[in-house]
C-alpha cells in the first residue's frame, strides 16, 4: 500500500500538508491546503495534478460527494464551499454557515452532509448535492470538532475537545427526537 504522500519512481507526489479525500470512486484525490487556501485534485494513479481552485478564507476539511463533487468547510469564511471536479476544478456554490463550521462528514446513502458549528455547539444536517441547504440544526457536545457517519445505519457520531463525550444521533433523531450522549 502506498501512503498518499509517497509514490513509486516516475509517479508524482501529493502535498504532505492538508486534508484529503478520494473522489470519483477512488480515481482522483482532492486535497485542501489550509495554509495555501487552495483545493487541488490529483489523479490517484499517476499523482499528476489535474487542477486547482481557491478554497476560501480559511479552509479546514474536505469530503467527497457524488458525481465528482467536493465539499470544503471554510472555517475562517463561515461557509461551505461546493466544487465540481469535472471537467475542471471550479467553485460552484458557497453556503453561509455562521458560528465556526469545522468538522464535516457525508452520508452518501441518504445524500446528507453533517457539519459541526464550534461557535454555538451545534451540528447541522444539510441536503447534499449541487445546492446544499440546511435541513435541521441540533445541539451537540461542547467544541464539536469531529463528525462521522455510518452509512449502513445513518447513525452520526460527534466528538469534541471538551468533556470526553461522544454524541450519537440515530437516523430517527433527525426527525426531531433528542439525541443521546455518552461519556467516552
Amino acid at each position: 500500500m502506498i501512503a498518499l504522500g509517497d509514490a513509486p519512481a516516475g509517479v508524482g507526489t501529493l502535498p504532505r500538508a492538508g486534508h484529503r479525500t478520494a473522489t470519483d470512486d477512488g480515481r482522483t484525490i482532492a486535497v485542501v491546503s489550509p495554509r495555501r487556501r487552495v483545493l487541488e485534485v490529483y489523479d490517484a494513479t499517476t499523482r499528476k495534478r489535474l487542477g486547482h481552485a481557491p478554497a476560501g478564507a480559511g479552509p479546514t476539511h474536505v469530503v467527497a460527494g457524488s458525481q465528482g463533487r467536493v465539499y470544503v468547510v471554510d472555517t475562517a469564511g463561515d461557509g461551505l464551499l461546493v466544487f465540481e471536479t469535472r471537467p475542471e476544478v471550479r467553485l460552484t456554490r458557497r453556503l453561509a454557515l455562521r458560528d465556526g463550521p469545522y468538522g464535516i462528514a457525508v452520508d452518501p446513502v441518504r445524500a446528507r452532509l453533517w457539519v459541526t458549528l464550534t461557535g454555538t455547539n451545534r451540528i447541522v444536517e444539510l441536503a447534499a448535492g449541487a445546492r446544499p441547504h440546511v435541513l435541521a440544526r441540533f445541539p451537540s457536545v461542547r467544541q464539536p470538532d469531529t463528525v462521522a457517519v455510518d452509512p449502513a445505519t445513518g447513525r452520526v457520531y460527534v466528538t469534541g475537545r471538551a468533556d470526553g463525550v461522544l454524541q450519537l444521533l440515530a437516523a430517527a433523531d433527525t426527525a426531531g427526537r433528542p439525541s443521546r450522549t455518552a461519556r467516552r
